[in-house]
């Protein structure tokens, strides 16, 4: 049984998202429910990485995690400044990760026309993948090896390169398994 689908059915939870007063967190949630969840499902497979990032969120913005202090000079106010997880399962933490990538990506772009290209596999083999996630590497090495490849044949005489960014997702929009890649690739190309 899935994480959500466990507060659904079996805690029967109570938020209201209509309630706009709300300072309810996703945390919130795994903060209350998560160690019922795993004694409830003991014979789930949840990799050491999950339970270990789950954990970092679960105390992001905690004092008991460490904390810098500010002190004005003028009125001796302090101010504490808990640290934050820096996990990418977190969402606040997780959302400022990928705004930093993003910037730091687009900052090494050049600008000029370019395509979205979604790459994909059987989901025969889904399984496999999921089993042994150091296979995933080599979707990005097939993506490559495609694209180039075949930029070669259109064009082996100039002997073009096109320039290309790719992101791995490891689930579809339903959330469940299913790794692809992701691809912008330039329209055109350089020497």
């Amino acid at each position: 049984m899935e994480f959500l689908d466990y507060l659904d059915e079996e805690i029967k939870h109570t938020y209201n998202p209509d309630d706009s007063n709300s300072k309810f967190k996703i945390k919130d949630i795994f903060n209350d429910h998560w160690y019922s969840f795993l004694d409830a499902n003991p014979n789930l497979n949840i990799r050491p990485v999950v339970h270990s990032e789950v954990e970092k969120m679960m105390g992001c913005g905690s004092l008991s995690n460490g904390y810098a202090v500010y002190s004005c000079d003028n009125c001796n106010n302090y101010m504490y400044v808990p640290f934050t997880c820096k996990s990418r399962f977190c969402c606040s933490c997780g959302t400022k990760y990928t705004l930093d990538r993003a910037d730091t990506i687009a900052a090494k772009c050049i600008c000029c026309p370019h395509r979205h290209m979604t790459f994909t596999i059987s989901s025969k083999l889904w399984p496999l993948f999921q089993y042994d996630r150091s296979l995933l590497n080599l979707l990005f090495e097939a993506v490559s090896s495609t694209i180039l490849s075949w930029f070669y044949e259109q064009n082996h005489k100039e002997n073009f390169t096109p320039g290309f960014i790719s992101t791995l997702h490891t689930f579809g929009r339903d959330l469940k398994w299913n790794p692809h890649i992701h691809v912008l690739i330039t329209e055109g190309a350089s020497r």
